[in-house]
């Protein structure tokens, strides 16, 4: 079973760490297809040099950023019956893919694996953030379970692998949503309900870990920013369930607004809100999506509606 392991690149300072990882398997069937992205020279002779040392890199260049546009174009290039996503700030642990390979050889209903994506200690003290998951382990049939996934069940965009015929089931990551995108976060939620959607089984677990070495970002603009991004990505995507007449996404609204602004008696108490900044990015991008985007009904991802050329006077 050949593993295609895509690497979406825009930091040529971490990179070299993440492919020295995929090298380190203990799984031998595998490429990796690393997508840089930018106009980063200091990356693109990266991701040249690892192709030109190892016969199974391939190097992949877009000039425009986007994480979803990124695995797009490694899921074209690839040529494995199992496309693996990690990121360039993370290192995979050596039995990474064959932890993978043998969940999917022993269950073949399964259609995606999504595993853990542990965050290293703080360098320093101070506002930090550092996405990270540790799910259980846990097979959700959303048929079966009515669309109810089991308690601790969940994967990442940093940690996860699918099957080929799945993603010729789901389609192509929405490229409105991910980091360099337009909603910068919520791609990975995105394809999970789409997942959903048409019945594909999906299992967790903890035994499939990625370090997320270089994932902390420090300072309160950092954690700022990246709050902002978050918001706007679920945002964008509770906006796209409602576009497509998904009750979930004014559900979604409604509870983020709760949660960053309390109810009626938090605000007449006196007590201070948890967060309206986040609703604040939150309300602005819900509004956002569903004033300029629509979803396309074949393959149900978000697209802009042209802009009206002013009638002249």
């Amino acid at each position: 079973m050949k593993i295609s392991v895509c690497i979406a690149a825009t930091r040529a300072t971490t990179v070299d760490a993440a492919i020295a990882s995929i090298r380190h398997q203990t799984w031998t069937d595998w490429e990796l297809v690393l997508v840089g992205q930018g106009d980063d020279p200091a990356l693109a002779a990266v991701g040249k040099a690892a192709a030109l040392s190892d016969a199974r890199v391939h190097y992949v260049h877009l000039d425009r950023r986007g994480l979803s546009l990124a695995r797009n174009a490694g899921i074209r290039a690839a040529t494995g019956d199992i496309i693996a996503m990690t990121d360039d700030d993370c290192e995979a642990r050596e039995d990474w893919l064959a932890t993978l390979g043998g969940i999917f050889a022993a269950e073949p209903a399964v259609g995606l694996v999504g595993g853990a994506l542990l965050a290293p200690s703080p360098a320093h003290g101070g506002p930090a953030s550092c996405p990270c998951l540790e799910p259980a382990d846990a097979l959700y049939d959303p048929i079966a379970a009515d669309r109810q996934a089991p308690a601790g069940w969940d994967w990442i965009g940093g940690n996860f692998a699918i099957r080929r015929r799945a993603v010729e089931r789901v389609g192509m990551f929405d490229e409105c949503l991910g980091a360099g995108a337009v909603f910068p976060a919520a791609e990975d939620t995105d394809y999970k309900l789409r997942m959903e959607r048409i019945g594909i089984k999906m299992r967790s677990t903890p035994r499939s870990v990625v370090y997320h070495t270089h994932g902390h970002r420090y300072g309160a603009r950092a954690v700022l920013r990246s709050s902002r991004a978050y918001a706007r990505g679920n945002a964008a995507l509770a906006a796209k369930l409602t576009l497509m007449g998904d009750p979930r996404g004014r559900e979604w609204l409604e509870e983020t607004r709760r949660e960053c602004l309390g109810d009626w008696r938090t605000l007449t108490s006196g007590r201070r809100p948890h967060n309206p900044l986040r609703y604040l990015y939150f309300a602005r991008a819900y509004a956002e999506c569903l004033r300029q985007y629509r979803v396309d009904p074949v393959h149900h991802i978000l697209y802009a509606i042209p802009a009206k050329a002013e009638t002249p006077r």
